[in-house]
């Protein structure tokens, strides 16, 4: 017979570990994050009441033709808190339809998103949401979650959807080409929608 070191944990350990867990997540998230590196400070320009300020020689992005020369640069978002934004300022919401197993979903991150350009562009258009599928990871979606993909059709990622509460218009895209050609598609998806 084997020896007892050898086994591995009984199957029933997890039912004592398992209610940790939440507690562990919670504690880690309170935790204070490591302050980003800053660069240089540089000469601020101010864009008007309700805007972010925008470095000195920094390049903006030209607002689609037909909207308003001030640009509002939206943070991410909750889908709610995106929906409450865009009724007060009626600029379009996009949701980014995502799974973190998704190689183009990554991608579409990195070069888009996470890209100081290109997530500049992103977030001066639109007002952006993460909607993290964890099927995979979990086995099911939140409620919220799931009446989203059901809402909107998802059956692929990443599908990028962008609407306007005003108007009731929504437009949708799948898959990841490259980052110019999604820039484009999210522009002209915003202006569309008003």
């Amino acid at each position: 017979m084997g020896n007892a070191s050898g086994r591995s944990p009984s199957p029933w350990w997890w039912l004592l570990v398992l209610p940790a867990c939440p507690l562990i997540g919670w504690a880690v998230a309170e935790l204070p994050a490591q302050a980003p590196r800053q660069p240089a400070p540089q000469p601020v320009l101010q864009l008007g009441a309700g805007t972010q300020p925008v470095a000195a020689g920094a390049t903006r992005a030209e607002p689609p033709a037909g909207d308003t020369p001030q640009e509002e640069y939206s943070q991410w978002t909750s889908f709610e808190n995106a929906v409450a934004e865009s009724r007060r300022s009626g600029k379009p919401v996009m949701i980014d339809f995502s799974a973190d197993w998704c190689g183009p979903c990554q991608r579409l991150k990195r070069e888009v998103f996470d890209d100081p350009g290109n997530g500049h562009v992103v977030q001066t258009t639109v007002i952006p949401v993460s909607i993290v599928d964890r099927v995979q990871e979990r086995g099911s979606n939140p409620p919220d979650v799931e009446d989203l993909q059901r809402r909107y059709q998802v059956q692929a990622f990443p599908t990028l959807v962008v609407f306007s509460p005003a108007s009731g218009r929504s437009l949708q895209t799948r898959g990841f080409a490259d980052a110019e050609r999604t820039l484009a598609w999210i522009k002209s998806a915003a202006h569309s929608v008003r």
